[in-house]
This record gives structure tokens, sequence and C-alpha cells, in this order.
């Protein structure tokens, strides 16, 4: 099994807040949805149409690393 390289998505997350669940598109272009709680991000995903997002949560501080 070969593992995928790193991907930086710092500028998809630039306008949303620190400590909230984050819905991506499965080929990690675009913000489908953020919520506090993973349900709420989870139920905004689907009402859009999108089934399978990647999904995660933003670090509180800019010390943290996310990598997908």
């Amino acid at each position: 099994m070969t593992l995928a390289a790193p991907k930086d998505i710092s500028k998809l997350l630039v306008n949303v807040p620190k400590g909230v669940w984050v819905a991506l598109s499965p080929n990690e272009d675009r913000v489908i949805a953020y919520a506090a709680e993973l349900q709420e991000v989870l139920a905004k995903s689907k009402a859009v149409g999108e089934t399978d997002p990647i999904v995660t949560r933003v670090p509180e501080d800019d010390n943290s690393a996310l990598l997908l």
C-alpha cells in the first residue's frame, strides 16, 4: 500500500474558524461545510448533496499540523 503525500489545505481553511469540524470535497479542493459539532457538519454536507466528504477538525492553534 502506497501512502499519498501530505496535501497542504491551509489556503482552503483561511476563512474557517479554529476548533470546528470541517467537511472537504473528496478531491480536497473545496470546503463543503463547517460546524462546531460533527453531526452538524455531516448533516450540512448531506444537505448540499455530498454524501462522502473528508471530515476533520481544524486545530485550535496555529502550531498544529493538519495532514490529509
